[in-house]
């Protein structure tokens, strides 16, 4: 694309040049050791984000015009076909440890609620020794013949 840097103060110059460094991110067309070189820039950048030098550093690479456009296309393509920005869903490590943190709960939650329970019809057994807990069946067969067998 362009040889000569582009001027940066200018905003339509460094509209354009955003642009095409995008593009060539986009496409893939930035090499290993330059994109290194830019992690290795932003990490030591402590202030704001130096786009101008991400800029320039990005378009100082030869690139052939034609390869970069188709893959700049093809990149658009799947862009679209995706929905847009990728957001990678959870992983299944961290699924499965939830639904095993889930399951762990609602297991201590049962045990807790059954100890509670039995401890209640023994005290209820222990305060009334005629209570029958098979009455309150009997009633529910009365009002629902349909449950007997």
């Amino acid at each position: 694309m362009s040889q000569t840097p582009p001027d940066l103060a200018r905003p339509d110059a460094a509209s354009r040049a955003v642009g095409e460094a995008s593009l060539r991110l986009l496409a893939g067309a930035v090499s290993r050791k330059t994109m290194d070189q830019l992690r290795r820039t932003l990490q030591q950048s402590t202030a704001e984000f130096p786009w101008q030098v991400v800029t320039q550093a990005i378009l100082a690479e030869p690139v052939e015009t034609q390869r970069l456009l188709q893959q700049g296309l093809q990149a658009q393509r799947d862009w679209i076909m995706r929905g847009g920005r990728e957001e990678p869903g959870t992983p299944v490590r961290v699924r499965a440890k939830g639904l095993l943190a889930k399951l762990c709960a609602q297991a201590i939650f049962l045990s807790l609620f059954s100890v509670v329970l039995i401890v209640a019809l023994l005290l209820l057994k222990y305060k009334i020794p005629g209570f029958d807990i098979y009455r309150v069946l009997e009633w529910l067969y009365e009002l629902f013949p349909s449950l007997r067998r």
